[in-house]
């Protein structure tokens, strides 16, 4: 028995001819438009709270770290918080500019909407009638400013996202490698300065990838330019070159939006302001963490310069003065500006990343802490007025009230006079150097005025003849009995 076949019925054929055209995008793109310009807001809000408050800690960890940090950790430390501590300022100043756009816009759209006739010039009365004639043609309707507007805050909020995510994708394998290099370097005890070459290797190699692949393509261009077309292999190579790159570009999340906008702003702008962004964003966390010692970045101290300080009184020279400013000066401290003990206290600091390239040359691995604070203290020299101290006494001591190790000892004080003395302190590499963090001589003053208590309610002696000093802890002495002569 044969089959009758049945004609197709009418939602067969709508199938077939649904499956014919090309499949239409669900996302209805102007409704979401509508919605897009109150998200931006929401963000931006957010966004710029956050990365206000986010650069003041920041700046907190990299003080708690850079301290104790040295090589590997320390290249990790110096290069990575300066550009996170930049990104947030950036970011943070796009996003104000994008919030100041769209509040402008939000406001012109009010105006629109409560004055639907706009500006009625015959009732202007601030300007002339040129200026009248002049402005009314260039301000014929307020929509064109409402759309520039909106199209300037989006396309701020389009490049702050672009701008986070390439930031956010270079940080994050170089430091995984950093990561993966200290780890490394520590378990099988490799130099540092293989290490370094490692990770130099390793930027060279993606700037390689990036350079030969764009030399590559624009060959083929030319090429086809001239009616000639590539080898398959120069094709394949070029083709090999993006998948590799791919791996540390995230092309298909990036190249979106920074394809459109250099197809659609003027030529180049987009690059230039791309890398203007980078720059700026590097520069200021940099700048930031290079002046964060300086005493004020505007001043005019024409006769109390920084020369003429070095040998006054500085706060971060007396723990009883120090402020949370003198926190990045990592220098040697005593309790307080005014003694009254028979002992002050002296702290030497010992920074690795100042010390430990001198301390390697210097001295060998030596066992035992006598060894290594034999080798520590040699790099200092400590005078009181004038006269040298021994540093044969002073200990390895942790300071965790102000976050640093070093060397401590006390200095007799019991055969001084009342008043003004100064210790004064050098650190020395044995080496000449320019650079501020490894240089190669330093020289602290440290002035104290010495004042027992035991002397304070004593009236000054009549004669010019100094009574000798006793010390706090000395026994009391009885007075010699005159002589008597028959």
């Amino acid at each position: 028995m044969g089959h009758d076949e049945k004609p197709p019925s009418a939602d067969t054929g709508a199938l077939a001819e649904a499956v014919a055209q090309p499949m239409r995008s669900r996302v209805a793109f102007e409704r979401l438009r509508e919605r897009t310009d109150e998200l931006e807001l929401i963000i931006s809000g957010i966004s710029l709270v956050a990365l206000v408050s986010l650069p003041g800690w920041l700046f907190d960890q990299w003080v708690r770290l850079d301290v104790h940090v040295d090589g590997r950790r320390g290249v990790f430390v110096e290069f990575g918080f300066p550009i996170t501590i930049g990104l947030c300022y950036t970011l943070a100043a796009a996003f104000l500019i994008h919030l100041v756009a769209r509040a402008y816009w939000v406001g012109l759209i009010g105006l629109k909407s409560v004055f639907p006739q706009g500006i009625r010039w015959d009732r202007v009365t601030s300007q002339g009638p040129v200026m009248r004639e002049w402005l009314s043609k260039q301000l014929a309707d307020i929509e064109p400013f409402i759309d520039a507007s909106d199209r300037f805050a989006s396309t701020v909020f389009s490049i702050v996202s672009l701008v986070t995510l390439s930031f956010v994708w270079m940080i994050v394998p170089t430091s995984a490698l950093l990561l993966m290099i200290d780890f490394i370097g520590r378990a099988t005890a490799i130099p540092e300065s293989i290490s370094a070459s490692i990770l130099i290797a390793f930027v060279v190699a993606l700037a390689s990838v990036s350079f030969l692949l764009f030399m590559l393509d624009r060959h083929v261009g030319w090429l086809r330019a001239r009616g000639r077309e590539a080898s398959p292999k120069l094709i394949a190579t070029v083709r090999a070159l993006s998948q590799l790159q791919g791996w540390f570009y995230p092309q298909r999340l990036l190249l979106p939006v920074q394809l459109i906008f250099e197809s659609n702003l003027p030529k180049h702008t987009f690059s230039i302001a791309f890398g203007t962004i980078v720059a700026v964003t590097t520069l200021i966390g940099t700048t930031q963490l290079n002046t964060a010692t300086e005493f004020t970045l505007i001043g005019d101290y024409r006769f109390a310069t920084s020369e003429d300080m070095s040998s006054g009184i500085r706060t971060a020279h007396y723990e009883d003065m120090r402020a949370s400013s003198d926190t990045l000066l990592r220098v040697p401290v005593i309790p307080s500006d005014r003694v009254m003990d028979p002992y002050v206290r002296l702290f030497l600091p010992y920074i690795p990343a100042r010390d430990n390239t001198v301390l390697k040359q210097r001295c060998p691995d030596g066992v035992g802490d006598a060894s290594h604070r034999a080798c520590v203290a040699a790099l200092w020299s400590v005078t009181l007025d004038g006269v040298p101290l021994d540093l044969d006494g002073f200990e390895f001591s942790e300071r965790r009230d102000l976050g640093m190790r070093g060397l401590q000892g006390y200095v007799p004080t019991g055969a001084l006079a009342l008043g003004r003395h100064a210790l004064v302190i050098q650190w020395k590499s044995g080496v000449p150097s320019k650079s501020k963090r490894r240089p190669g001589e330093i020289t602290y003053h440290v002035p104290f005025w010495f004042a027992p208590p035991y002397q304070l309610d004593v009236e000054p002696p009549t004669t010019t003849r100094r009574a000798p000093m006793v010390p706090l802890n000395s026994a009391p002495v009885a007075p010699a009995k005159p002589e008597h002569t028959d």
